[in-house]
């Protein structure tokens, strides 16, 4: 297994996160997995956690997901909580 070094510019990615994206602001929107998968921005209370897309409760496909992260982190200017 290919040995992973960490800078500041790369923490550690918290449990259960299978995909990021950077937003304007700074923070990360994070795709974790899980079925269904879900997106949650670390900076606002954007998340697509509970919200489906069928009358049936059909979730979001991994797809829509990633474009849903995509898009939310291409326009959020909050800024990420200060950790000290």
């Amino acid at each position: 297994m290919p040995e992973t070094h960490l800078t500041a510019f790369a923490p550690a990615w918290p449990e259960g996160v299978t995909h990021r994206y950077l937003t304007v602001g700074g923070s990360t929107v994070d795709v974790l997995g899980g079925h269904p998968s879900h997106w949650a921005c670390r900076a606002c209370p954007g998340t697509s956690k509970g919200k489906y897309t069928g009358p049936f409760g059909d979730p979001f496909s991994a797809a829509t997901i990633h474009e849903q992260a995509q898009a939310h982190a291409e326009t959020c200017r909050a800024m990420p909580r200060p950790t000290a």
